[in-house]
């Protein structure tokens, strides 16, 4: 049982993956907002809308967007060997007034 939960954690562990893009110096002051983007067939087909920073954020400009391989989308994922049919992935994005 406990091979079982350390080879759990371990997967999860080893499955994140972090992707960050940062639009001028980091204020602090920003409203910050998470959502899931879906891929299916290995990621060649994109399931959802792609992000559109300029809806998301209205019209504020953004300070920072994260695209993340979490924990929660690792156990959501449906993979067969060498293959991925369902892969979610989290987009965390950080809107501020404009500094300009």
């Amino acid at each position: 049982m406990k091979l079982i939960i350390n080879s759990i954690l371990l997967a999860g562990l080893c499955g994140c993956s972090t992707m960050n893009f940062v639009n001028g110096p980091e204020l602090g002051d920003t409203v910050k907002r998470e959502q899931w983007h879906h891929l299916a067939i290995g990621s060649l087909v994109e399931v959802s809308k792609p992000f559109d920073v300029d809806y998301h954020c209205d019209d504020k400009q953004w300070e920072k967007i994260s695209v993340k391989l979490t924990l929660p989308n690792v156990l959501a994922n449906s993979t067969l060997p060498y293959f991925s049919l369902y892969s979610p992935w989290t987009i965390e994005y950080e809107c501020r007034e404009s500094i300009d």
